[in-house]
């Protein structure tokens, strides 16, 4: 994962709700780059992730991408598990999850997205609904903050 942004650190929580089943938030805070586009107020943040998968006990990786604006976030994830999804608020993103284990259809529908960005500190907050070929498999909140280190305290 190659860029020569600005360093900043994360903090990622995740949640997801399935049908009779209490969510569990994963939290993971890593470093990563942050990246001014042209446009105002549209910045790009890559980090790394990494999960043991606990039956195999591999590690698997995949680098993602944000792409942010105030109203459209691109999240772009390779390695293991690859994606693209797109999130604007009440609309439907379909696209391709791509695993080892082989792709599936996938759509998402955004509830909710909160976008504020800057080149100190920024936050992200969005809702949506993910299915895979064709069936609801849950609802995901996805908190997500950042700090170059001329920021302040996340």
């Amino acid at each position: 994962m190659k860029d020569k942004g600005t360093p900043v650190l994360i903090r990622l929580k995740a949640m997801a709700s399935y049908e009779g089943i209490e969510s569990v938030p994963i939290q993971l805070m890593t470093m990563g780059t942050l990246t001014k586009q042209p446009e105002k107020e549209h910045y790009i943040i890559r980090y790394r992730e990494t999960d043991r998968d606990e039956t195999t006990g591999e590690t698997m990786v995949s680098d993602v991408e944000l792409d942010l604006k105030k109203n459209r976030v691109i999240m772009n994830r390779s390695g293991d598990f690859s994606n693209t999804m797109v999130f604007a608020r009440d609309q439907r993103f379909d696209g391709q999850y791509r695993t080892p284990y082989g792709d599936m259809d996938m759509a998402v529908y955004t509830r909710h997205l909160q976008c504020s960005v800057g080149e100190k500190e920024g936050s992200l907050y969005l809702k949506y609904q993910l299915n895979l070929q064709g069936n609801y498999a849950s609802t995901n909140e996805l908190h997500l903050n950042y700090l170059t280190g001329k920021g302040k305290a996340v």
